[in-house]
């Protein structure tokens, strides 16, 4: 959780969603969220600010605002970088209040999740693929392996050479038996789904690991006893459950953006997922 999530927490628990007035600056108010949100920057690994620290934001915070009083004064807020630059954090705060109100409207479940599982266990869906990866740090590094497989080099033997997966670089990238359903990263996931067997992606896939060349071996086929949603790990549980956050905001952004006028010089060189190839959210 991110220190803006645990404020917001810390703020939300309180009786007036911490917009209570802290101090005013020439009538301006300075509310005790934003002393709380300035006061995660002055504490070790962004904890939840103890009253020094709340004393430290404070003192910044006035002096933010005396200078951005000033700034107002000289139509400042008028020129258009700074107008740019105030658009550019406008869009952020208003898309992440967007989706905090959507998944409160929305929730994802125990009940949800343990319906859907349990219903894949009984129609058999449950299934795994033998795969190997290699894993690189940036996308021209990825695209240039994908061009030397293409021509015939060995998978193992790139692997073992290029991946940074610790693991990968001893058996030449193999990550065993794999089961999309319960991995966190959908965009690896569907990319292994979507290759037949012995197949090779043909564009690199983006993680939160970082860019990743794949080959199904063998697969799919039937996972034998994948237990119920009730006798899962934790761990499991919480990879089914980001699965299911990561598709519910895939569906929202992808019916927003369908419904929108996008157009610009930019577009041609980008895809609706926003890059050349599949990437991470």
């Amino acid at each position: 959780m991110s220190a803006d999530q645990k404020s917001a927490q810390n703020s939300a628990a309180s009786p007036d969603g911490g917009l209570a007035v802290d101090v005013t600056v020439n009538g301006r108010p300075i509310t005790r969220n934003h002393i709380t949100l300035m006061g995660s920057n002055f504490t070790e690994d962004k904890k939840a600010p103890g009253p020094e620290a709340q004393a430290a934001a404070r003192l910044e915070l006035i002096t933010q605002e005396v200078l951005a009083q000033a700034a107002l004064k000289e139509g400042l807020d008028k020129q258009g970088i700074v107008a740019d630059q105030i658009a550019f954090q406008e869009r952020s705060i208003l898309s992440r209040a967007y989706l905090e109100d959507y998944f409160a409207k929305n929730p994802v479940t125990d009940e949800s999740l343990k319906a859907a599982y349990d219903a894949n266990v009984a129609s058999g869906k449950i299934v795994e693929f033998k795969v190997r990866h290699i894993l690189v740090s940036d996308l021209s590094q990825a695209e240039a392996i994908i061009a030397r497989l293409s021509k015939g080099e060995d998978f193992v033997a790139v692997a073992k050479v290029e991946t940074l997966d610790p693991g990968g670089q001893n058996n030449g990238g193999d990550l065993g038996w794999f089961r999309p359903d319960i991995f966190v990263d959908s965009n690896f996931a569907n990319a292994v789904v979507a290759l037949k067997k012995g197949g090779i992606s043909k564009e690199p896939v983006r993680s939160r690991f970082g860019w990743h060349v794949i080959k199904v071996e063998d697969g799919p086929r039937p996972v034998a006893n994948p237990g119920k949603f009730d006798t899962l790990d934790d761990p499991i549980k919480s990879a089914l459950r980001q699965r299911a956050v990561q598709a519910k905001l895939e569906a929202v952004t992808a019916a927003l953006t369908a419904k929108a006028k996008i157009a610009g010089p930019g577009l041609a060189a980008t895809t609706p997922s926003g890059s050349k190839s599949k990437s991470a959210p």
